[in-house]
Parts: structure tokens; C-alpha cells; sequence
């Protein structure tokens, strides 16, 4: 008889459902306080500049720090790109200047927020190639902590650069976002090359929800693109009514000395290998979508941003279960998106149109003229109201 074949236990999809988003903001942790104060503050989006917080702690961590799980004891690289989900000129800015107001990451010296055209143009923003006297090339980091942070204005802006013909600005992005070597070499021996797993980098992209397809096209999602992406919104109605605090909070420092002692490796915990395991074991039952593809192991690096807020070089809990509630909100806002870009054409221009001529009344309303109303109006509103009067569908009065 041929010998037994042991069985393979079976898993669940899933292991347990993501907790609620707001549980965000019932911590007591310093750090999420003083952010949502100061984005109460400045009427701000909480998600948004919790974002911009996660990002700025993953780039104070040593670019050698890798997270390792029982799948992978090699490691991953802790790069991570976020989407900031709102209208052309939602205040990005704001975000940038609310965290550093909350929060001081102590001897920190974090990148400026870089822009390039081309995929080729990546490395570049990380070293150059310099000639010894012994004739032999060697790179040379433009930072001594080998970190990059990109962005780019608009998502159609990234598109554009993508549609372009022979564009690897997209595959330089999932190069960059899971630490692959970038660059290369030519035939001459010229050329930059930037080592795998030797840099960290974080990418934010500002995303209109109706311009979305170069990042949730079935394309984009289909070459991998979509699933690299978090979502953080940025422009939340439920702030609007919210009354600014009364009460001042403290900046918060966030010290960084728990890297001091070489930390290499920041462990999952058991309930996160659990998870890997079952997302496996779905993904090969044809059960996860190829847009969630990434999606645990972003959590699991944002568990460790978390972390690195509260001073831990070590996770807890806590901190993935803080990580889900950002997933959650991820794919809330996410789903939104598509479904914006899922919308008929007319739909949208109907829509347009319709808060053009709103804002055109609210304003005359507050005793502007009608060009002065018009000045007002955002260039897509001001496009829109245009073609109506072109086509006798609106009178200016």
C-alpha cells in the first residue's frame, strides 16, 4: 500500500472580520489624540493625516528593517503607498503641516515628498553611480538613511506619465513599494542600479475618485497596481459640523531609540501568521480578489507605524488590531472610489452641473454678482457652467 498522505487542516477565507474604523478614535494613545485634535482643528480629514502620520513614522525606521512572518522569515520590505482620496486641491498641505504640529519624531530627518516623470527617474531621487580612481563604479546614497518619499499631485498626472509610450513609471512603482532591485545596467556597464530590499519608500498619489482608472482600472488592478494602494479619505462630511476644539492639546514626541540596538527583524504575531495562513490558503481556493491581493501585508506594515508612534520596536496587539480599523476604513473608501468610476459619463456630468449651478446661487446669494460667482467656482464647475450657457441651458443674471 502506498504510504498515507496526511491531510492539510482546512482554513477559513478569513479569520476574523476587520474591526470598526472608529475604534481609531476612542484610543486613549497620545500620539492619536493629539492627531485628531489637531486635525478638529484645522478642519481636517482624521484619516488623511493619520495617513500622512503612518507614512512619516515608516520613513524614521531603519531602511533595513524588515517584517518577518512564518511565511516569509526572509522578510518584507516595510514600503507603503497611499492614496488620499478627495477633490483636486483637498489639502494635502494641511495634512503635512497638521502631523508635524502633532507629533515630533525625535532626531528624525525625514525626506521631502518628491516628484518624478518617468520610472527611470526613481532611482535617481535614492543615488548616483561615482568612479573611484580604480576606474570602478560604486553607488553612492543621496541620504545616509537610503530613504525616498514620493507623490504626485494627481492620479491623472500619474496616468498620464503611465499612458505614455514605453512608461515604466508604473512598474517602477510596484518595484518600489516591495523594495525590488531598480534600475539597471546597459551593455557598456552604465546605468544605475539600486539593490533590493536597501531603501525605504513610501508613495502618496492624490486621487479624484472619478479619475481613478490608473489605479483600479481592471488593467490596473489586473498588473497590480490597485492592490499596492491604501485608501485614506481626505475630504470626510463628517467633519464638516464638527466645533473646533477649546481645549489645547500637547505635540507629542515620538522617540526613535528602539531602533538603536540593530533591530533587524519586526515579528508577526501569532494571530497575524494565522492570517497570512488563511488568505494563502484562500487565495490558492480562488477566494481573495487580486485588488486584496496586499492587502494583509499592508495591514501588517501599518501595524508596524503604529508601533513605531508609541515608541515600540515590537507589535502588539493593539497595534494590528489599530492597523485593521485603517483597512477597514482603506476599503470603505476604496469601494467608493470604484463605484464613482463605475458611474455613467452622463452621470457625472450631470452631477457636476448640478453643484455648479447650486454654488452659483449660494454665492449670489451671499450678494456676489454673477461673474463674481463665476470666479469663484472651481475650474471644472466653471467648464461645465459654460457649456450650459453655450447650449442655452443656463443664463448668467
Amino acid at each position: 500500500m502506498p504510504p498515507e498522505i496526511p491531510s492539510v487542516p482546512a482554513a477559513p477565507a478569513t479569520v476574523e472580520p476587520l474591526p470598526s474604523p472608529g475604534i481609531l478614535w476612542s484610543t486613549d494613545r497620545p500620539e492619536l489624540v493629539a492627531l485628531q485634535w489637531e486635525a478638529r482643528r484645522r478642519i481636517a480629514s482624521p484619516w488623511g493625516m493619520l495617513a500622512i502620520a503612518l507614512l512619516e513614522s515608516l520613513l524614521t525606521i531603519p531602511h533595513g528593517v524588515l517584517y518577518r512572518s512564518a511565511q516569509h522569515p526572509e522578510g518584507s520590505p516595510l514600503n507603503l503607498a497611499v492614496a488620499l482620496v478627495g477633490s483636486s486641491g483637498a489639502g494635502k498641505s494641511t495634512l503635512f503641516h497638521g502631523v508635524a504640529y502633532a507629533l515630533e519624531f525625535q532626531g528624525a530627518d525625514a525626506p521631502e515628498p518628491e516628484s518624478v516623470r518617468s520610472g527611470e527617474g526613481i532611482p535617481a531621487l535614492l543615488g548616483w553611480m561615482e568612479k573611484g580612481d580604480d576606474g570602478a563604479a560604486a553607488l553612492v546614497w543621496r541620504r545616509h538613511d537610503h530613504a525616498v518619499s514620493l507623490h504626485y499631485d494627481e492620479v491623472g498626472q500619474l496616468g498620464a506619465q503611465a499612458a505614455r509610450t514605453g512608461s515604466t513609471i508604473s512598474d517602477a512603482i510596484k518595484s518600489l513599494t516591495s523594495g525590488e532591485r531598480l534600475g539597471g545596467q546597459n551593455s557598456k556597464g552604465d546605468g544605475l542600479t539600486i539593490p533590493a530590499r536597501s531603501y525605504r519608500a513610501v508613495v502618496t498619489v492624490a486621487v479624484q475618485p472619478s479619475r481613478a482608472a490608473p489605479l483600479l482600472s481592471e488593467e490596473s488592478i489586473a498588473g497590480g497596481l490597485g492592490a499596492r494602494f491604501v485608501y485614506a479619505l481626505v475630504e470626510d462630511p463628517t467633519i464638516a459640523h464638527l466645533p473646533i476644539p477649546a481645549q489645547p492639546t500637547e505635540r507629542v514626541a515620538v522617540p526613535l531609540t528602539q531602533w538603536d540596538n540593530g533591530v533587524r527583524f519586526v515579528d508577526a504575531l501569532p494571530a497575524m501568521d494565522a492570517a497570512h495562513e488563511a488568505d494563502t490558503r484562500a487565495a490558492h481556493r480562488g477566494e481573495r480578489e487580486p485588488v486584496d491581493s496586499r492587502l494583509l501585508l499592508n495591514r501588517a506594515i501599518l501595524a508596524i507605524a503604529f508601533a513605531n508612534l508609541a515608541g515600540r520596536a515590537v507589535l502588539i496587539l493593539e497595534d494590528w488590531e489599530l492597523a485593521g480599523a485603517f483597512i477597514a476604513q482603506s476599503l470603505q473608501t476604496r469601494e467608493a472610489v470604484q463605484d464613482a468610476l463605475a458611474a455613467p459619463v452622463e452621470d457625472q456630468r450631470a452631477q457636476l452641473e448640478a453643484r455648479a449651478v447650486a454654488r452659483m446661487h449660494a454665492l449670489q446669494a451671499e450678494g456676489l454678482s454673477a461673474q463674481e460667482a463665476r470666479r469663484r467656482l472651481s475650474r471644472a464647475q466653471g467648464n461645465a457652467l459654460t457649456a450650459m450657457i453655450h447650449e442655452g441651458r443656463f443664463t448668467m443674471g
